[in-house]
């Protein structure tokens, strides 16, 4: 308001007198101009934080001056249509108080930036405008990395295995991949792509190639979920906004410490389908006895080919050296058939491959479409002639196909102890087969041989307590503390498939903590795979999380999972349960099913779904410990 100043009555007295003497005969008095008024201004006091982490939380404020009123601060948190800012709360302070601005759970990419604005509630007209920077987690993963997964596509089961090059900032600047089902096989380099990491250790993974008959037309949009720096657990996750892929999957993420062309004797596994979409499954092993051959001496394959069993076929052929990005092809020659095989090998460290193969040319004349892993034996190579090589307690979990040919419709987890003397004892398998409507959960005992000639092939016959005899185990011996590969090669049940056999730590085990999972169900039509982290309290018993899943070939990210277990044993097996509200109701509690976790240790181990019969689904799951992405993660 401008201030009047008022003149004395006896000094315009005096005034006019003097004008009157110069012979004017008007007046003009005029008033000095009021002071300048202030405008009102706002200014952010202290500078906000240009970038935070997406766990954290930062306080903004802002000061406005010249504001007789004194009322204070509007804020906003600018936000495009469907999009998650975070929060801004509260949306009116006190010049000179605090709002707080927490970011979403979710961004897009590693980084994504939001725009908050600050008025001076007296006059809106006058603002400030910041911008903060939502950081992830993506230097967690950097370097070289070997992935594989596999599942079933708009064709039947399909694999793919490749190679990315993370740069610790969200992005994928090369690589290379193989895909193959059974109509075809085709290695395509990667373009490029982005990976995200949230503060739960859950993110995304995108992979770019120029192939539009593979993926979301050329792109691979998969979940995953973070362990630690050296591995992930992943499965397809498609982006609603693009076409659907009919592609669902599930597998790991490997950090790759070295591309050493392999030599020695190398334990394998591969399964998927032969050229008539029929299951397939192939375990052995791979004698690598000077550079790029294997002679035959000291290899050995077995095959399950829709329950057709050969056992012990002969084996030879060639490697080639490592290409730039430790990828390598195995041409095999085999007394399994005329056709040869080859096997593309991603070269993981000195002691893993991942394998897939890729004979399949489309036009009919390869040999199948199969994918799994190879183990060195190092120096153990030729040397397990004697029964204590097999000795001691082992937790193994196999995924296959039963003879339906469904995708994902064989799981079989289960436990047992060998002593040095060729007996199996102590053993208890829980097995769906859901195509062919066939559960089992029951003890069993049985006897194993071990190949004479030193290969690691180890034969089992076993026999169930209630159920009679069980399925034809073959193991493959690796040395070196890796866990030794299965070939499920089942006459009795009708089952196909592969899996590992790790060696179990001594009771007591442990559930408690943080970890991650991947999962796959299957009503022996649909598949559908998932990743996700669970918090588990081993107090109570209990567990809780969020899993991403693809759900009838549809994304279905952020749905809560809970569970319980019992008191786990000095087996190690442990029954309980899981909830979540895509899980069916077989029981008398919605969307829960009946699982028997079998620990390998207090820090993995797989989980089986028991009421298959009653749910019509079959359920297979791996879990392990997963490390934190930041100090104050959850």
């Amino acid at each position: 308001m401008a201030i009047r100043k008022w003149i004395p009555i006896f000094a315009s007295a005096v005034m006019i007198s003097v004008l009157a003497g110069c012979g004017k005969s008007t007046t003009n008095v005029q008033n000095p101009p009021a002071p300048a008024t202030t405008a009102v201004s706002i200014a952010f006091h202290p500078a906000p934080a240009g970038s935070i982490n997406l766990n954290s939380t930062t306080a903004i404020t802002a000061v406005v001056s010249n504001d007789s009123s004194n009322a204070g601060v509007d804020w906003a948190l600018l936000c495009q249509s469907n999009v998650n800012c975070g929060t801004l709360s509260p949306l009116h302070t006190q010049s000179g108080a605090a709002a707080t601005y927490t970011p979403p759970p979710i961004i897009s990419g590693n980084s994504q930036t939001f725009t908050i604005e600050a008025f001076a509630t007296a006059d809106h007209t006058k603002n400030v405008v910041t911008a903060i920077t939502i950081t992830g987690f993506a230097g967690n993963l950097k370097g070289t990395y070997v992935f594989q997964t596999k599942g079933t596509d708009a064709n039947g089961p399909f694999q793919l295995a490749g190679v990315i090059l993370l740069d610790g900032n969200g992005g994928i600047t090369s690589g290379e991949q193989t895909h193959s089902d059974y109509l075809l096989t085709v290695s395509d380099p990667i373009t490029g792509g982005s990976y995200y990491i949230g503060a739960d250790g859950r993110g995304t993974l995108t992979i770019n190639t120029a192939d539009v008959n593979i993926g979301q037309q050329g792109i691979e949009n998969l979940s995953l979920v973070f362990l630690s720096s050296a591995k992930a657990l992943i499965a397809t996750l498609d982006n609603p906004n693009l076409q659907p892929s009919f592609e669902t999957s599930s597998g790991s993420l490997e950090m790759q410490t070295g591309t050493t062309a392999p030599l020695g004797g190398y334990a394998f596994a591969v399964n998927g389908s032969d050229l008539s979409i029929g299951p397939m499954a192939m375990g052995g092993v791979l004698r690598i006895d000077s550079p790029n051959t294997i002679s035959g001496v000291g290899s050995v394959v077995d095959q399950d080919d829709s329950g057709s069993i050969v056992p012990s076929a002969t084996l030879s052929g060639t490697v080639t050296n490592p290409d730039l990005f430790g990828a390598l092809k195995f041409n095999l020659t085999t007394s399994l058939a005329a056709t040869p095989i080859q096997l593309t090998g991603y070269i993981v460290d000195a002691l893993h491959i991942k394998l897939i193969e890729s004979d399949n040319t489309g036009s009919g004349t390869g040999f199948g479409s199969t994918a799994g892993v190879a183990i060195a034996q190092g120096a153990a190579t030729g040397t397990f002639t004697s029964n204590t090589a097999f000795s001691g307690n082992y937790v193994f979990g196999i995924v296959g196909q039963d003879l339906t040919g469904a995708t994902a419709s064989l799981a079989s987890v289960g436990e047992l102890t060998a002593d040095a003397s060729g007996n199996l004892t102590s053993g208890y398998n829980d097995e769906i087969l859901i195509g062919l409507e066939q559960e089992i959960s029951d003890s069993f005992t049985g006897t194993y041989t071990l190949d004479p000639a030193g290969t690691g092939r180890v034969d089992t016959s076993i026999n169930f307590t209630t159920n009679g005899p069980g399925p034809e185990f073959i193991f493959y011996l690796t040395g070196n503390g890796n866990p030794p590969l299965i070939l499920d090669a089942d006459a009795n049940f009708g089952a196909v498939g592969i899996g590992l056999s790790h060696s179990q730590a001594a009771p007591p085990f442990s559930f408690n903590g943080k970890y991650g999972l991947k999962f796959t169900q299957s009503n022996g039509q649909i598949e559908n795979d998932g990743t996700g982290q669970i918090t588990v309290s081993g107090t109570s018993n209990t567990l809780s999380g969020v899993i991403d899943t693809d759900l009838s070939f549809s994304p279905e990210p952020n749905t809560p999972i809970t569970g319980t277990f019992t008191t786990i044993p000095s087996s190690g097996r442990s029954t309980g349960g899981l909830s979540n509200t895509f899980f069916p109701s077989p029981g008398s509690v919605p969307n829960t099913i009946a699982v028997a976790f079998y620990f390998v240790d207090s820090a993995h181990g797989f989980f089986i779904e028991t009421d298959s019969l009653t749910s019509g689904e079959l359920s297979f799951g791996y879990f392990a410990t997963r490390t934190p992405v930041c100090p104050n993660c959850p």
